[in-house]
C-alpha cells in the first residue's frame, strides 16, 4: 500500500491512499468465497454454484463488500505509518476504483492539537464571602408578595392607573383587521404600556363599558403590521380587577408552611446564604477555567468546533422556544447565531483538551464510585431510581461518556484546590 500525508489545515491533515492490485484481488477472493456459501443461482444448490457463475451474478455486491472491507484496513494502516492521532471518523472522498482492480482515495481526517500546557497551579481567583442582609432578605419577602397577590373585582367605581381590565379587544389599522377579537384579555393600566396612549384611554371605565380608541403604535412596536402606524381600538371591559397584597404577619408565613413570620425569614436566610455559596463557587471555577483557556491558546478541530456550535445553537433555540417563540422563526436565524456563539464554542473545544492534558498530567481518572455518585446526582435530578438511570446509559452506550464527564470534573476540583483563592466581600 502507498500512501502520503498532507495537512490541510492545522488540526486535520488528509490521506491521500493507493492500494495495491493484489491486496484488492485477495479481498475480492474472500469476499466471493463469503459469497459462493449463500449464492443461490438457478440450476445449483445454494453453496454449490461455480465461482465464475457466483462473479457474474453478484458482482455488482461483491465490488461494494470490497470497497466497505478494503477502505478501512487501508485508512488504519495508513494512519499507523504516518503515526497520527485521528479523534474523529475520517471524510473519505475521491475514491477511484476501475475495473482492473485499481483502488484509490483520499481521507480526510481531523487530528489532536499539538500544545504545550502552560502552567495551571496556583491561578490566581477571587472569591466571593456569601454574605445575606436583612434587606436581601426582606426583597425576597416582597417578592413573594407579588407572587401570591390576589386580585379582587371592582364593582362600584372606574377603574384607575395600576389596575387591570378584563377586556375583549379589537384592533384594525387602515380600516383592516390586524387579529381576531382577543378575548378575556388582561389590560394592566401602566404609563409604560407597550402601546402609549392605549391604556391612558381606558381610565374610567367601568364594568361592562365599551370604548372606542384612536392611537398612535410606536415604531418599535414588536407587531410589525401596525409598528408606526395610527391603530384604532375597541375595548369592551368586562371586570375591572385590582391587586391586593397580603399583610405581612404569621398568617402570611403560614402560607409558605411556616410558623411565623421569623421561622419564614431564617428559612429564607438559610436559602440565599446557600445560593450565594453556589454563585460563589460557580463564579470561582469560571475564573479558574477561563484562566487556561486564555493562557493555553492553539488550533482546535473544525468538526468539533461545528458540533459544539450546534450543540449551543439548538440549547439556545430550546430554551427560546420554551419562552414562547417559533421554532420556523428560529431556523431563519442560524448565521445570528453562529456569529453569536462561534468564538464561545471555540473556548469550549479547546477547554476538553486542556482538561484532558491535565488529567493526564496528575494521573486522574474517573473510578467507579465517581460514576456511581453520577447515577445518584442524575437520579435525583429525573424522579428515577439509580438501577433506571444506570440501565439507561449501558443501553445507550452513554457510560463513556458520563465518565469523561466526571473525569472532568475531578480535574476542575483539582485545579480549584490548587489555586490561589482570595475571599472577598
Amino acid at each position: 500500500m502507498k500512501s502520503r500525508i498532507k495537512a490541510v489545515e492545522e488540526c486535520a491533515s488528509l490521506l491521500e491512499i493507493c492500494v495495491p492490485e493484489t491486496d484488492v484481488a485477495k479481498a475480492f477472493d474472500e469476499v466471493y468465497d463469503e459469497i459462493t456459501k449463500y449464492a443461490n443461482i438457478p440450476g445449483f444448490r445454494v453453496g454449490k454454484a461455480p465461482k465464475d457463475l457466483v462473479k457474474q451474478y453478484y458482482g455488482k455486491n461483491a465490488r461494494e463488500d470490497v470497497l466497505k472491507h478494503i477502505i478501512p484496513e487501508a485508512y488504519k494502516n495508513a494512519v499507523l505509518e504516518h503515526r497520527i492521532s485521528p479523534i474523529a471518523m475520517p471524510e473519505i472522498s475521491d475514491v477511484d476504483f476501475s475495473d482492473d482492480g485499481k483502488l484509490s482515495f483520499k481521507a480526510k481526517v481531523d487530528t489532536r492539537p499539538s500544545f504545550k500546557l502552560k502552567n495551571y497551579r496556583l491561578i490566581k481567583v477571587e472569591k466571593k464571602r456569601p454574605k445575606v442582609t436583612d434587606d436581601d432578605v426582606n426583597r425576597m419577602i416582597d417578592n413573594l408578595r407579588e407572587m401570591n397577590a390576589k386580585y379582587v373585582s371592582v364593582e362600584d367605581r372606574p377603574v384607575q392607573m395600576g389596575e387591570y381590565v378584563v377586556s375583549d379587544m379589537d384592533c384594525s389599522v387602515d380600516g383592516k383587521p390586524v387579529h381576531k377579537t382577543r378575548e378575556n384579555l388582561w389590560l394592566y393600566l401602566d404609563k409604560d404600556a407597550l402601546v402609549p396612549g392605549l391604556v391612558e384611554k381606558m381610565v374610567g371605565m367601568k364594568k361592562d363599558d365599551e370604548r372606542d380608541i384612536e392611537t398612535a403604535v410606536p415604531e418599535k412596536h414588536p407587531d410589525k403590521n401596525i409598528a408606526g402606524k395610527t391603530a384604532k381600538y375597541h375595548i369592551k371591559a368586562k371586570e375591572i380587577k385590582k391587586r391586593e397584597l397580603s399583610e405581612l404577619n404569621d398568617e402570611f408565613a403560614k402560607i409558605f408552611g411556616k410558623e411565623n413570620m421569623a421561622a419564614l425569614k431564617q428559612d429564607i436566610s438559610k436559602e440565599l446564604e446557600a445560593r450565594a455559596k453556589m454563585n460563589a463557587e460557580v463564579d470561582a471555577e469560571n475564573q479558574v477555567l477561563n484562566k487556561i483557556i486564555d493562557d493555553n491558546t492553539f488550533a482546535v478541530p473544525s468538526s468539533l468546533v461545528a458540533r459544539q456550535l450546534d450543540f449551543m445553537i439548538e440549547d439556545a433555540k430550546r430554551h427560546l422556544i420554551e419562552k414562547g417563540f417559533k421554532r420556523e422563526d428560529l431556523d431563519k436565524k442560524d448565521n445570528e447565531f453562529k456569529e453569536k456563539f462561534k468564538n464561545e464554542a471555540v473556548r469550549k473545544v479547546r477547554l476538553l483538551f486542556i482538561l484532558d492534558d491535565i488529567a493526564r498530567e496528575e494521573k486522574i481518572e474517573a473510578a467507579d464510585e465517581d460514576l456511581n455518585e453520577a447515577y445518584k446526582v442524575i437520579s435525583a435530578q429525573a424522579g428515577k431510581s439509580e438501577q433506571e438511570v444506570r440501565g439507561y446509559y449501558e443501553k445507550e452506550g452513554l457510560v463513556d461518556d458520563l465518565k469523561d464527564k466526571a473525569r472532568e470534573g475531578k480535574v476542575i476540583q483539582f485545579l480549584l484546590k490548587n489555586a490561589e483563592i482570595v475571599e472577598k466581600e
